[in-house]
């Protein structure tokens, strides 16, 4: 559902409460000033996940929050963004899957290409899920597409690049990465400057990143085995999807189990900007 009257008042009063929390914890000597984010949904809301989570935006929260954290949802997909005094006050943005094609032209998809592209030039972090990883690709000068080999549904293993390694150094990245997959299109080619961090048998560009600020991931770090079955259920019925997909991606939890625990590091990382200070700290460390 959109962010009606009330729904903002509830939104304004939990961010009040918040600062005041913080501005506590910081005049006791506490710590710094916690970071205020935002998720620009991109999809609706299905039954399950609603009833079940009480809503993507929750599930993101899950992954991703803190204490002492603002944190508010934005339903892109009904054309709500936040303004540019709303976007000035955030830190950072999550940008969720997405039923549509971050190469199709609709409004709200329009709309979106051109938010990131501001707030990517005022500097703000942009994480990109799914949908997310693939129009911050578009956004950012790149291009998009269907896959040549069709979907990618159940756990899979990517493999972080060399630049990864580097990037997530103080979490000694595996070499293996399960995460949940659920998607048939792909980044086709790169924005100019962007790099790999992952990549897949099934996908050549699982993951990016455009400077320290931008970065994508083709997966579902959020997910769990219930969500990803729930989505492949629906699609079935509505014949988008066949049996023989769906026994594959319940078949896969077999084989593997997405690193959830990994995930929250890597995104969360990203997202604040602790990277470089832990990085920093670890080169201290080794100094002495």
């Amino acid at each position: 559902m959109g962010m009606g009257p009330a729904d903002n008042a509830a939104s304004a009063a939990v961010e009040a409460a918040a600062a005041v929390a913080v501005a506590v914890s910081a005049s006791a000597g506490g710590a710094a000033k916690a970071g205020s984010y935002a998720v620009l949904q991109c999809g609706e809301d299905s039954e399950y996940v609603r009833q079940a989570y009480g809503g993507y935006f929750e599930v993101f929260r899950a992954l991703l929050a803190e204490d002492g954290e603002r944190w508010r949802v934005y339903r892109a997909v009904r054309g709500e963004l936040p303004g540019d005094a709303e976007a000035a006050a955030l830190d950072g943005f999550v940008i969720s899957g997405s039923c549509s094609d971050a190469h199709a032209d609709d409004p709200w998809i329009l709309a979106l290409v051109d938010l990131i592209r501001r707030q990517h030039a005022a500097g703000k972090r942009i994480l990109g899920v799914c949908f997310g990883h693939q129009i911050l690709c578009r956004a950012m000068g790149g291009k998009t597409g269907r896959s040549k080999k069709g979907w990618d549904i159940g756990v899979n293993c990517i493999h972080p690049t060399a630049a990864a390694a580097r990037l997530f150094a103080p979490l000694k990245l595996p070499v293996h990465m399960p995460i949940i997959e659920f998607h048939r299109d792909e980044v086709w080619e790169l924005p100019p400057h962007a790099e790999v961090l992952a990549r897949s048998d099934k996908t050549g560009v699982e993951m990016f990143r455009l400077g320290d600020r931008v970065m994508g991931v083709q997966g579902h770090p959020e997910y769990s085995k219930d969500i990803l079955m729930s989505i492949a259920d629906r699609l079935l019925r509505n014949n988008l999807i066949l049996d023989c997909q769906v026994d594959v991606a319940k078949a896969s939890f077999d084989v593997r189990q997405p690193d959830k625990d990994l995930w929250k590091k890597v995104c969360m990382g990203f997202l604040k900007g602790r990277l470089h200070s832990q990085q920093q700290q670890q080169q201290t460390q080794l100094a002495q």
